[in-house]
């Protein structure tokens, strides 16, 4: 645990440690295999969470809100802890986790608070990188200030955009996040988190040392994790599935397009026996049992109601009579 506690407290430094004008130099030749325990078990499950966001980011939804709300929640608790300097180790460590668990309990429960800090999450990030990629380029912000505001006018920005195109930045944002994670726990087990120090002293406008090129390859994993991650949850774990209803919305689909099938084929049964009645009724193959009885009273005695055949003129058809009783009779005519 004190292992953990020194090494987060270096990490949240200003990196005065790491300038060039320190003398220090990297070892590129080999990695440091010496981990400390408590620290690398922490990098672990922070990869962990991290997988977890760019492959399963909105379908894990909730979790998704719980765990980005807790660990912005006991990362920023935790330093201000440490600054103050107000409890022992222990202490700074309890309350840090209490306010994260609390925190990450309203961004799961609340849906529009969650998305805002994932939002946040993801306008900080591109931000950073905004910045990081300016000095790159050979333009460095006047004041610190300057990086302030862009980290807040991003941070709000991506907040906003967040809360409405909620499924495709939702999307997005875990997949950033989640690869931000994975970099920096491998940029830990490879060279110590040195390219995260090297962010730092970038973002505080300070001059950083140069790093070795595992620790480039470490931050490389980050776009090509960001890619997998969006791909990924459009196409597969995302996909069909809306975070409002939490149900698949192709199932939905096709339960609405079965009952439009079956109101379609129920509807072309009647008119499919409609037609057939037409037919039938053009061809004199229905007669009304009273116009059938009025023939019959005309033209076959009145005691006589078995079978027998009408003979009349050339214009009439051979009508075959049945007992009057039943309720249809058949007419055809013979050739």
């Amino acid at each position: 645990m004190g292992d953990f506690t020194r090494h987060t407290d270096q990490f949240f430094d200003e990196a005065h440690d790491y300038n060039v004008s320190s003398g220090m130099l990297p070892d590129c030749e080999t990695i440091p295999l010496d981990y400390g325990v408590p620290t690398a078990s922490l990098y672990t499950t922070l990869a962990l969470i991290g997988l977890m966001f760019v492959l399963y980011g909105y379908r894990a939804f909730k979790t998704t809100m719980g765990l980005t709300g807790y660990i912005f929640a006991t990362l920023i608790v935790y330093k201000i802890c440490t600054v103050e300097d107000l409890l022992p180790m222990f202490g700074n460590v309890g309350v840090s986790v209490g306010a994260g668990l609390l925190f990450g309990l309203i961004t799961m429960l609340v849906q529009h608070v969650g998305l805002f800090v994932l939002g946040f999450h993801t306008g900080l990030l591109g931000g950073i990188a905004g910045i990081v990629v300016s000095r790159l380029l050979g333009q460095t912000p006047d004041t610190m200030w300057v990086c302030i505001g862009v980290f807040m006018a991003s941070g709000i920005a991506g907040s906003m955009a967040n809360l409405y195109f909620q499924k495709g930045l939702t999307i997005i944002g875990s997949s950033t996040y989640g690869g931000a994670l994975i970099a920096l726990s491998a940029d830990y087990f490879l060279s110590r988190a040195k390219m995260g120090h090297w962010v730092l002293s970038m973002i505080s406008l300070k001059t950083p040392q140069p790093v070795c090129w595992f620790s480039w390859a470490a931050m490389g994993l980050w776009p090509g994790l960001i890619l997998i991650g969006v791909v990924t949850q459009f196409c597969l774990t995302g996909r069909g599935l809306h975070h409002e209803r939490m149900t698949p919305a192709r199932h939905a689909r096709n339960f609405n397009l079965q009952r439009v099938r079956q109101e379609e084929s129920r509807a072309q049964q009647q008119r499919k026996y409609r037609y057939l009645y037409q037919i039938r009724t053009s061809h004199g193959d229905v007669i009304s049992q009273s116009y059938l009885q009025s023939l019959q009273k005309k033209v076959i005695p009145s005691g006589d109601d078995s079978v027998s055949m009408l003979h009349g003129s050339d214009h009439l058809p051979h009508l075959t009579v049945l007992n009057p009783e039943s309720a249809h009779t058949t007419l055809s005519h013979v050739p």
